[in-house]
């Protein structure tokens, strides 16, 4: 579904790996499509440093960096390309994570988007209708709690019942 949806939202628990999975994709897609700007957002900025760079053991910097050492050369970064937030490769992809909040995302113009705990963003309604028209994909991932990305997921149900 990462490769074929425009609009993903994913329910999960946390034995499911999602989050996981999503920063997989982007780092994948990051290195695969030049140009390719991946925003993570997070409810808080601590949770964005974990899921991108966070020294040590972010998800998309552990990702890139247990990659073989052929994989590492054939898509490197650019200097100085790995740091809290960011991530930066020379083929002018870039990961940027950042705390809630619409305007966070709207100053990266962003080809992907991944919002970790949709359903516990304050702002998730906002953030999507913000990048809805300009992104290329969004993909909200979240344990469950009454929210927009809740209700957002019962609707696509209840569709795919009718």
């Amino acid at each position: 579904l990462f490769l074929t949806e425009r609009r993903l939202l994913i329910p999960k628990s946390r034995e499911m790996i999602v989050s996981w999975s999503a920063l997989a994709y982007v780092v994948w897609r990051c290195q695969k499509d030049e140009r390719t700007v991946a925003v993570i957002q997070c409810q808080k900025e601590d949770k964005a440093t974990d899921l991108v760079g966070g020294d040590p053991g972010g998800y998309a910097r552990t990702l890139y960096q247990r990659q073989p050492k052929w994989l590492r050369r054939l898509h490197p970064l650019i200097e100085g390309g790995l740091s809290r937030l960011r991530i930066a490769w020379q083929n002018g992809s870039e990961i940027h994570g950042v705390p809630s909040g619409a305007d966070q995302v709207r100053q990266y113009h962003p080809t992907i988007l991944i919002v970790d705990e949709a359903a516990f963003v304050d702002s998730f309604k906002d953030t999507y209708d913000t990048a809805d028209p300009v992104t290329t994909q969004i993909i909200a991932v979240s344990s469950v709690q009454p929210s927009w990305f809740v209700d957002q997921c019962d609707e696509v149900l209840q569709e795919g019942a009718a």
